[in-house]
């Protein structure tokens, strides 16, 4: 494809293994007949690589970042397949290789049902302009079957355990240092943010003496929210975020240092706006990359004190010790499982729905479908512990209400627990109200025997 335009912009905006096939790709020598020509780009060969390249270019301006995003990923994948399948003009792309595309993907143990279906969704989109500009023979987009979904498809339940969570703040912690993925983890587990929020904060963003971060919707310097900028509260993703004191002390030691110099800490630099991120490389602003690359190693459980469930050795598992497979670990977690889990575990700790969704800036709606993943119990239980916080007459799940019996004999007695401040019955206290119960229940029967005997007599007498 030709373009007389600088593609550099375009070209940051796209996956790494993506801009490298558009780099390497040789295009055929200037002053062929395009194919197919629109404003300043040309299409001038059907090879997978170019015609990619096209399609996202001219459609580039009337997507989202998201879209393109997803867009260029999938389509990433096709080229990969085409590579793999020797495909070197689009043309002859046909419903087999579909067939063979989608069954390829699944020998990816990582990769859900959800995810093949979005995928060849996109590329049936992208098969059908191909087929509008006469690229591909129409027909073959309609030939593209996506697979079922249930429910439990759409909506992912992968999240981190608070138990993980704990392991690895407990390790982390008993470090000297911070580094820079322990803050990341931090920040994403204890107040929910996202990975373009996190990406999108600077040094003067977080304000230490208060304890909290925020948020600020900046698109034209590349740090854009997912529900963009207001003015007005609860109405998009800018936002401030109160931070709990143990992230306080991580970020605190993450820029500050240790004074050790071979200890890590932020790289004092700016990015090509002249802003101070707070997440570095020693190039500038941390890429989301980066970001998912880091959160992979930090939840991988032989970088955190654990084994390896699966019996590997660290030595030599190239999920470890290879940059570029990490992913392969099948122990750990990309940031959204971090976000996830923390809003369950929030969920859990009886934290009310409305501060979270508007701490972690997602509607109710999408936090029940998405992220409470509470099972009716966990809800439940959680729910009778604000109960009693506000309300008389919720008691722990295994004690049962008092017969009226049990109260009558209880007065009987005198065993008043309210006045003595009992609130809830331990095992032996159980056992002397039985008793005391039975003592009174075999007095009031001998009682009722004497008196039969006493009517009998004075009966017989008559």
């Amino acid at each position: 494809m030709t373009d007389n335009n600088n593609n550099a912009e375009d070209t940051k905006t796209l996956p790494e293994k993506l801009a490298a096939r558009i780099e390497q790709f040789q295009h055929p020598a200037a002053g062929e007949d395009p194919i197919i020509a629109t404003g300043d780009a040309a299409l001038t060969s059907e090879h997978p690589v170019e015609v990619v390249e096209y399609f996202l270019n001219t459609h580039r301006s009337g997507w989202s970042a998201a879209t393109f995003a997803d867009y260029s990923y999938d389509l990433t994948r096709l080229l990969e397949y085409c590579e793999y399948a020797d495909i070197e003009d689009i043309s002859t792309i046909s419903s087999r290789h579909i067939e063979e595309f989608r069954d390829w993907r699944k020998r990816d143990g990582n990769i859900v049902l959800a995810t093949i279906h979005a995928q060849l969704s996109n590329i049936r989109v992208f098969i059908r302009w191909c087929e509008r500009v006469e690229i591909i023979e129409e027909g073959l987009a309609e030939e593209i079957v996506l697979p079922d979904l249930e429910a439990s498809d759409v909506v992912s339940h992968t999240r981190i355990e608070p138990e993980t969570a704990a392991r690895i703040r407990a390790y982390y912690d008993d470090l000297p240092y911070v580094p820079q993925e322990y803050a990341m983890f931090s920040l994403m587990w204890s107040v929910l943010i996202r990975l373009g929020g996190l990406r999108s904060l600077d040094l003067e963003h977080y304000h230490r003496d208060e304890g909290y971060i925020e948020l600020e919707h900046r698109p034209e310097e590349g740090t854009p929210l997912k529900n963009g900028g207001s003015d007005v509260e609860g109405e998009g993703g800018e936002r401030e975020i109160n931070l709990p004191e143990w992230v306080c002390d991580v970020l605190n030691t993450y820029i500050d240092g240790t004074g050790d110099p071979n200890h890590p800490k932020r790289k004092g630099v700016t990015d090509e706006f002249g802003r101070q991120p707070l997440f570095t490389t020693s190039k500038g602003r941390v890429s989301k990359t980066t970001i998912r690359r880091q959160i992979y190693r930090i939840t991988q459980p032989c970088r955190h004190g654990e084994d390896c469930p699966e019996d590997l050795n660290p030595d030599t598992c190239a999920a470890r010790n290879e940059h570029n497979k990490l992913s392969r670990c099948p122990s750990n977690v990309s940031p959204h499982p971090i976000r996830r889990g923390g809003i369950c575990y929030q969920l859990n700790q009886g934290v009310s729905k409305q501060t979270i969704c508007e701490r972690a800036d997602v509607s109710r709606d999408v936090l029940n479908k998405h992220y409470d993943l509470r099972t009716k119990q966990e809800a439940r239980k959680q729910r009778r512990q604000k109960l009693q916080e506000h309300l008389d007459g919720y008691r722990e799940d295994n004690m049962k209400s008092e017969s009226v019996t049990a109260r009558i004999s209880n007065r009987l007695s005198g065993a008043n627990l309210r006045n003595v401040g009992l609130s809830t019955k331990s095992n032996e206290s159980v056992a002397e109200n039985r008793m005391v119960k039975g003592t009174v229940g075999f007095g009031a029967y001998l009682l009722f025997i004497v008196f039969d005997i006493l009517l009998i007599g004075l009966h017989g007498g008559i």
